[in-house]
């Protein structure tokens, strides 16, 4: 019965195998450019339009079958960890596209736009204040994920991957002079 389940869900429109996409670029012709991105995500990859639109009616916004926070967490659940100590605001507010494309981007993990530009998109503040600055730590300006989860952390409040001092020491030594000194 299991295995029925999984496969009538997968189905649950009961189209002919591949007849999902076809159905779906009648209308939506212009998709074919969001397929050609490098990262695309995979029920988009796999044709499932359905595992997060209802192609008949819906009481959500673009046809989506369910509100953004449980669509996303149905496969992603795991990106809110129970014992966080702090939480990024858009998944708190179940705003997952705030962050990500939910069909494809340019760069990893759907992301609209790279590095560092996607965090100060929000936290414009943070972006004038290291401009200001003459002597910037390198590890921020190489990415905010350096220090930071982008989602969740256990570990830390202000989304740091876990609690200073031992977050300074993944990268620096304490035994070396140069950490002494300081």
């Amino acid at each position: 019965v299991g295995a029925w389940a999984a496969t009538a869900q997968e189905n649950k429109f009961h189209l002919k195998p591949g007849a999902q996409v076809k159905a779906c670029a009648e209308c939506h012709p212009d998709f074919e450019e969001t397929l050609k991105q490098p990262f695309v995500h995979s029920p988009v990859k796999a044709g499932a339009c359905s595992d997060c639109h209802s192609p008949h009616a819906s009481d959500h916004g673009k046809l989506l079958s369910a509100d953004v926070k449980q669509i996303c967490t149905e496969c992603h659940a795991d990106i809110r960890p129970e014992a966080a100590r702090s939480i990024h605001a858009p998944v708190t507010a179940g705003d997952c596209t705030k962050c990500h494309d939910p069909h494809s981007a340019k760069n990893e993990n759907n992301l609209p736009v790279a590095g560092n530009e996607l965090c100060f998109s929000c936290h414009a503040e943070m972006k004038k204040e290291l401009a200001a600055n003459t002597f910037k730590h390198s590890p921020v300006e190489k990415s905010c994920m350096t220090c930071h989860d982008p989602h969740a952390s256990t570990g830390s409040a202000s989304l740091l991957k876990s609690a200073v001092p031992a977050l300074c020491t993944t990268c620096h030594k304490v035994a070396e002079p140069a950490f002494t000194k300081a």
